[in-house]
């Protein structure tokens, strides 16, 4: 039997965007289906409706950081579950995985915001698993490895998965790939992670100083680690003929495939 293996783009978009949804995403592979990262609002629904993703879903819900643009549709999906789940239209657990940073972060918000009642349910439904560097589980049949990003900013988690087919899917949240992280993604099939805008135009959207990298420095440190597919998101939504642009300049220091996603786009892997 051949099982489906898929990314879901929920979003592309860096903190800021313009015409796109923050980025965040869903890996299907057979039972699992992984939700990583929610944006930083309400918007995360419509995001779900245009790429096919019921809330009923989403039983695995998985944190790389705290920041609002990755943390804040977190508590609007946790809401809508409880609420869900209150009027019989859910039904299971949900777990949550992160940092211990993030997942109190988290878990405050919704402490602060919700009703007690809502709350309450939360935390009746909620199985909250804290994972740390170098931890791993089991999760639907599919082995997860967690890793520090080594963000320089926030405590930042990533993950690499061996999938059903053997594949590998490794993940940076909005972390580029750069040399202290490199070891953690060597020879995965596919990477996920930030490239915040072409080299030529690090000058206009300053990416360095919000601890983020260009598509060159990104596609040159994905050589060296030997990567089959790099996939770029978290990156300005401005620029015309984006994904042409991004994967020419991608091409230029890389030579595994390159994928530029659009909000909403759906990548076999």
């Amino acid at each position: 039997m051949i099982i489906k293996e898929e990314l879901i783009m929920l979003g592309t978009g860096s903190a800021m965007p313009r015409h796109s949804y923050n980025s965040c995403f869903m890996v299907r592979a057979g039972r699992l289906a992984w939700l990583s990262d929610a944006g930083g609002g309400n918007g995360i629904f419509e995001a779900m409706r245009r790429a096919g993703v019921e809330l009923t879903d989403i039983h695995h819900f998985f944190l790389t950081h705290a920041h609002t643009d990755h943390i804040l549709g977190a508590v609007w999906v946790l809401r809508a579950i409880v609420y869900n789940a209150m009027e019989g239209r859910y039904q299971g657990r949900i777990n949550l995985y992160a940092n211990r940073e993030t997942a109190e972060a988290c878990l405050d918000i919704c402490r602060l915001t919700f009703l007690k009642s809502y709350y309450d349910g939360l935390t009746g439904l909620l199985d909250l698993h804290i994972v740390g560097h170098g931890d791993c589980l089991t999760v639907e049949d599919v082995g997860i490895r967690f890793f520090d990003c080594r963000s320089e900013n926030v405590s930042q988690t990533g993950f690499c998965m061996r999938l059903p087919s053997g594949k590998t899917f490794a993940a940076l949240g909005d972390e580029a790939l750069k040399a202290d992280n490199l070891d953690e993604v060597a020879g995965a099939d596919y990477l996920l992670c930030g490239a915040f805008c072409l080299h030529e135009d690090r000058a206009i959207f300053r990416p360095y100083e919000k601890h983020h990298l260009t598509v060159r420095d990104v596609a040159e440190t994905a050589g060296v680690a030997g990567v089959g597919t790099l996939i770029l998101t978290h990156s300005e939504d401005v620029t015309e003929r984006k994904a042409e642009r991004y994967a020419a300049e991608a091409s230029r220091h890389f030579g595994g495939k390159i994928v530029v996603p659009a909000d909403g786009e759906r990548i076999m892997l």
